[in-house]
C-alpha cells in the first residue's frame, strides 16, 4: 500500500527546496544568473519527483500484490468448498466455522509447514495417517494432475493461499489484509450449496455428543434427566437445557426414563434420519408428545417420560444403530442412543 507519510514529506520538502530556488531566481536581475537557476529548479523538481514516483510505484505494486491474495482466496475457497466435503469442517448454530480441516490436518496445523511441505500435501493428496476419520476410498482424496487428480496448478496455489489466509503471522509478515478467507465459507455455502451446508451444520452438532457412556448398557432400566444449562456444572450446547448423560449406548428391551429436571417444559422425540440442521420427528420409533398423560404434548418440570428401546429403533439406523432425539420446542437440544443387541 502507499505509503502516504513518506509520500508528504517528499512533497513538503519539494515544496521547500523549489520555494527557495524560485525566490533566489526572482531576487536576481542577471538573465545568465536566471537561466542559471531556472536550470537548477528543474533539476531539483525531477531529482524530488523520481522518489515520489517511486514511492507511488511501491505502493501500487503493494496494493496490486494485496489484491491478486485477496482474488486467490475467493477461488480457494471455491476449490476448498467443491472438493474438501468428507467430514472437513462443521458449521456452529451461530453460522461459525468449526473444525476445519484439509486431508486430515487441521487448518493450524498446516500453517506450521513450510510452502512446499504445504504444496506437497495439497498437491499429491498426502491424507493424515493419524487423523480419526480417513477416507473409505483414498482415490477421493483430491489431488493435482501431476498426479492424476482434478486439481489444476492455479487450484493448487489458490488452495494454498486459502489455507494461508487463517494464520494472521502469516498475512503480517507479507503485508496482507487481515482477512481469514474460511469465515466466508458459510455464507458461501448457504448461498451456493445448501445441501452441504446443513451437512456442515450436523457434523458441528454431531461432534457435542462426545464419547458414549458404556457404563449402563447391561442394565434394564436407566434414567436420564432434562436439566439446565449450568445445573449441577453441565454446560449445555442449548441455552434452554439439555439431555444428561447426553450419548448413552443401551440394549434393545432396556427401558429408559427421562426425568425432566429443568425449568420448563420439554419433549424428548426421536428424529427420522442423520440431518440435524432441520430435525424431522419421528414418533414411530418414540416422542413424548404421543403420551397422552401430558398435556399439549410436554413433560412439564417434575415429571417423567419412559420408552423401551424396540428392534425397530435398532434397524432405524443399519450402520450405526444410533437414534438421535430432540426437543420439538427447543431443537438445538439434542442427544443419541447408540443401540446394541
Amino acid at each position: 500500500m502507499i505509503n502516504f507519510g513518506q509520500a508528504a514529506i517528499g512533497i513538503i520538502v519539494l515544496l521547500v527546496v523549489v520555494g527557495g530556488l524560485l525566490y533566489i531566481y526572482y531576487s536576481r536581475t542577471n538573465a545568465v544568473e536566471k537561466t542559471g537557476y531556472g536550470s537548477l529548479i528543474m533539476l531539483a523538481l525531477v531529482s524530488l519527483m523520481i522518489p515520489a514516483f517511486w514511492i507511488m510505484e511501491n505502493g501500487n505494486q503493494a496494493a496490486a500484490k494485496s489484491d491478486q491474495f485477496e482474488t486467490s482466496i475467493k477461488r480457494g475457497m471455491v476449490v476448498y468448498a467443491s472438493n474438501c466435503t468428507d467430514q472437513c469442517y462443521g458449521i456452529d448454530d451461530k453460522g461459525h466455522l468449526v473444525m476445519a480441516t484439509y486431508d486430515g490436518y487441521l487448518i493450524q496445523d498446516l500453517n506450521k509447514l513450510l510452502d512446499p511441505d504445504l504444496t506437497r500435501i495439497i498437491s499429491a493428496g498426502v491424507y493424515n495417517p493419524k487423523a480419526q476419520h480417513q477416507p473409505a476410498n483414498a482415490n477421493n482424496v483430491p489431488h493435482s494432475d501431476q498426479y492424476g487428480g482434478a486439481l489444476l496448478s492455479n487450484d493448487v496455489s489458490d488452495l494454498q493461499n486459502f489455507i494461508r489466509s487463517a494464520d494472521p503471522s502469516y498475512l503480517k509478515k507479507n503485508d496482507y489484509p487481515s482477512h481469514n478467507g474460511f469465515d466466508d465459507l458459510p455464507a458461501y455455502l448457504q448461498a451456493q450449496n445448501p445441501a452441504q451446508y446443513d451437512t456442515a451444520v450436523t457434523f458441528a452438532k454431531n461432534g457435542q455428543f462426545g464419547t458414549v457412556d458404556t457404563s449402563q448398557v447391561n442394565q434394564k432400566h436407566i434414567t436420564l434427566s432434562i436439566v439446565t444449562s449450568g445445573s449441577n456444572n453441565i454446560s449445555c450446547a442449548s441455552q434452554m437445557g439439555c439431555f444428561t448423560p447426553i450419548n448413552v449406548q443401551v440394549k434393545v428391551g432396556t427401558t429408559i426414563t427421562w426425568v425432566n429436571n429443568s425449568n420448563m417444559a420439554h419433549t424428548v422425540t426421536a428424529i427420522t434420519g442423520q440431518d440435524l440442521s432441520k430435525p424431522t420427528p419421528a414418533p414411530q420409533i418414540f416422542d413424548s408428545v404421543s403420551d397422552s398423560k401430558f398435556q399439549n404434548g410436554l413433560i412439564p418440570p417434575g415429571q417423567s417420560f419412559s420408552y423401551q428401546v424396540t428392534a425397530a429403533a435398532y434397524n432405524a439406523d443399519p450402520t450405526n444403530h444410533r437414534v438421535i432425539y430432540f426437543c420439538r420446542i427447543h431443537p438445538d437440544m439434542l442427544a443419541q442412543l447408540v443401540i446394541v443387541k
